[in-house]
């Protein structure tokens, strides 16, 4: 027993090591429809925005974002979530927003948005950099706190990696960093009738609050009001305001240059005739600060160039509404002022407001972008001699870079497309089969059946396509095939090969193996669902299919079902560089470095895509399927790892490394008295089968050595 526990407690540290590695996995960009394929019905409201890269980036409701470098025409579309996005900052080259649900994206120019793990669930209202970090506040919704576990802030050195923190600070509802350190406030609802509070943080981990206080005494015990904060010119502003009657609000300038010792300048008596009072936000222009709010619903700007001195501006075109704390935002940039006014009754729509002043305003739209390329439904996708070919039930979409695709006239249908030699190779309905050299003209040879064919697999010299009633065809070129007996008239989906073994799969279950493409033996499966795609990897062969089905098998022969943890139409399976990619309907994709451990990947699709074909390209993953979907990974880089299989009288291994590349396998029985060569390897290809023949009990660690 104490053999066995070594083994899997290393494998376990081995395949968490890679998992830890698979962040590209996560990152996924629209190629076509562009710029992506979950077009808005109509503008959502807006909640945050900057002004980075020489443009204008708002987000919002149901995770819409809207761009402008002009301030005037504004262009919306979707982000890589459907949860509402609460706010916005850019720093180090980085957009960072942040919403409901504890969503974290980030992105590099406001249009391709990746989905990051923020480690809570929690809402997070507002985000800010400061002293090297980026920081994220929440914790309060709809009128109640939400942050049972106390995760309400998350810190993150760049954006994409981020640390929940139990500060004791919750419900915050605005963020300001500088270069030393934070500042956040909570809603007054939170606070209740006790001093209007900051709090203070130099990491954005441990909090400290700071009472603030102003000059004069409060009408009827009502309580000082913190509302927004901003960091400028090397000082953290704090606009606040008190009730000094029934009909009359006084507003205050909280000013400190570290965050703890604050300076309080009174406004005075500036609004009058009004029980309905707030600040909204601070927006930072050229050379001022403007501080925005409401009174009764009418809007106000106050301008100040030192955070001293303040004018005010009223009669504003536009309205604010004290029930919508913290949902408001507006930005400076390249000679515009721009603020996102919330939805009212004098707008259907929400609207955008710009100025080249800020006394004079102009209403613009924020039109939803229509999707710009195919909407075929797309059932698989290769590459060769650096042109993409993309299927669908009516011809093909052709790309010559993998970024951009055009519809490709006069092509035919298919079902499955191969790179062979310096060609395509599809199949298709009624027995069809196609060769092109560059995607755009293609050749139909005699395949010597009328059955509908489904997929391809090439290897042994060999071309092998499966079909309906069982068919088999083979050709060694393309050129011309032969019928080959199944020994099945059910319907095969699906065939791969690797190791010299031949794997076809199909209608109930049914797994057909050859070792030549020409005699072929049926295995029992352990399902009897409907197997859709097979693939090979490093557990060796996987199939997948609807109700959640995965099986795998190391050699063809021996299958074990397995539960990936969803019931989901499981339409393709594909392999690269270390990771089973399995797609299907709604959208769904999960991950696994072993075939039995299964990670959801979240692609970035709002509307329900349905996932039919997916390849490894380039050290890419390529995912197509209906409404036009074409996805492309980042680089997924390959592993130099290893893992374990099978019982410990007889331990093989599973090895990955870049192809091509030479490296050593060393053992060691305590991990104190060194390690000694067990194997070498030359030019391996991806993954490497190896099997300690020794039949000791002994304990034995392993590490892969590069040289």
């Amino acid at each position: 027993m104490r053999t066995n526990w070594l083994y899997f407690i290393l494998a376990w540290l081995l395949l968490n090591l890679g998992c830890a590695l698979a962040a590209p996995l996560d990152n996924w960009y629209w190629r076509n429809p562009l710029p992506n394929g979950n077009p808005q019905l109509s503008p959502q409201q807006l909640n945050g925005i900057v002004f980075a890269g020489g443009k204008f980036v708002a987000v919002g409701a149901s995770g819409v974002v809207s761009i402008s470098i002009d301030a005037s025409n504004w262009i919306e579309s979707a982000t890589a979530t459907t949860n509402d996005l609460n706010g916005i900052v850019y720093a180090n080259g980085e957009l960072v927003a942040v919403g409901n649900g504890g969503t974290v994206e980030t992105s590099g120019n406001g249009s391709d948005w990746v989905l990051q793990n923020s480690g809570t669930t929690n809402p997070l209202s507002a985000v800010a950099y400061g002293n090297g970090k980026f920081v994220a506040v929440g914790g309060y919704a709809n009128g109640k706190y939400v942050a049972a576990d106390g995760k309400a802030v998350i810190a993150s050195p760049n954006g994409a990696n981020w640390t929940p923190v139990i500060s004791g600070l919750s419900g915050a509802s605005a963020i300001a960093g500088g270069s030393n350190g934070f500042v956040a406030l909570v809603p007054w609802v939170n606070q209740g009738p006790s001093p209007a509070q900051s709090f203070y943080s130099s990491d954005g981990l441990t909090w400290t609050s700071q009472t603030l206080t102003a000059p004069g005494n409060a009408f009827g015990g009502e309580p000082l009001v913190n509302n927004i904060v901003t960091y400028w010119n090397g000082v953290f502003l704090i606009e606040s305001y008190r009730y000094a009657t029934s009909q009359s609000a006084d507003a205050f300038i909280f000013s400190s240059i570290n965050g703890t010792n604050w300076n309080t300048n009174a406004l005075g008596n500036q609004f009058t005739g009004t029980y309905g009072f707030t600040y909204d936000f601070f927006l930072i222009g050229s050379n001022n600060v403007i501080a925005a709010g409401a009174a009764l619903d009418a809007p106000f700007l106050q301008f100040s160039t030192d955070g001293i001195n303040w004018s005010l501006t009223s009669g504003l075109p536009f309205a604010f509404s004290q029930y919508n704390l913290g949902a408001l935002a507006g930005a400076y940039g390249d000679g515009n002022y721009v603020i996102l006014a919330p939805t009212s009754s004098s707008y259907s729509l929400p609207p955008i407001f710009t100025s080249t002043d800020g006394l004079t305003w102009v209403n613009r739209q924020h039109a939803p972008v229509t999707p710009d390329g195919s909407a075929y439904t797309f059932s698989c996708i290769a590459s060769n001699n650096g042109v993409y070919v993309v299927a669908s039930g009516s011809s093909f979409a052709v790309s010559s870079n993998g970024l951009a695709y055009t519809i490709a006239s006069n092509t035919p249908a298919v079902a499955s497309v191969l790179a062979f030699g310096n060609e395509f190779v599809g199949v298709g309905p009624g027995g069809a089969i196609y060769i092109s050299t560059n995607g755009l003209a293609w050749a139909q040879r005699n395949s010597g059946t009328t059955s509908s064919l489904h997929g391809i697999a090439a290897g042994n010299g060999l071309l092998v396509t499966v079909g309906d009633g069982g068919a088999i065809q083979t050709s060694p070129t393309g050129q011309i095939w032969t019928s080959r007996t199944s020994g099945t008239s059910l319907t095969l989906y699906s065939v791969a090969c690797s190791n010299g073994i031949f794997v076809a799969v199909g209608q109930e279950g049914t797994v057909l193996t050859s070792s030549d493409g020409l005699n072929w033996s049926g295995q029992y499966s352990g399902t009897l669902s409907n197997l859709l795609s097979v693939a090979y990897g490093s557990a060796g062969f996987l199939a997948a299919g609807p109700g959640g089905t995965i099986i795998n098998s190391p050699d063809g022969t021996n299958w074990l079902v397995q539960n990936p943890g969803t019931l989901g139409y499981l339409e393709n399976v594909s392999y690269g560089n270390g990771y089973y990619l399995v797609t299907g309907n709604g959208g769904v994709a999960l991950t696994s470095p072993d075939g039995v451990t299964w990670t959801f990947r979240n692609l970035g699709l709002t509307g329900g895509q349905n996932l039919y074909g997916s390849s490894f390209i380039n050290s890419r993953f390529e995912v197509v399927g209906g409404n036009g979907t074409i996805l492309e990974s980042d680089v997924i880089a390959p592993l130099f790892d290893l893992q374990f299989n099978g019982a410990a009288a007889q331990k093989r291994l599973t090895l990955f490394a870049t192809p091509g590349s030479n490296f050593r396998l060393q053992a060691s029985t305590n991990l104190a008295s060194g390690w000694n060569d067990a194997a070498s390897f030359n030019n391996v290809p991806g993954i490497t089968q190896w099997t300690n023949s020794s039949t000791g009990s002994r304990q034995q660690f392993y590490r892969l050595v590069s040289p």
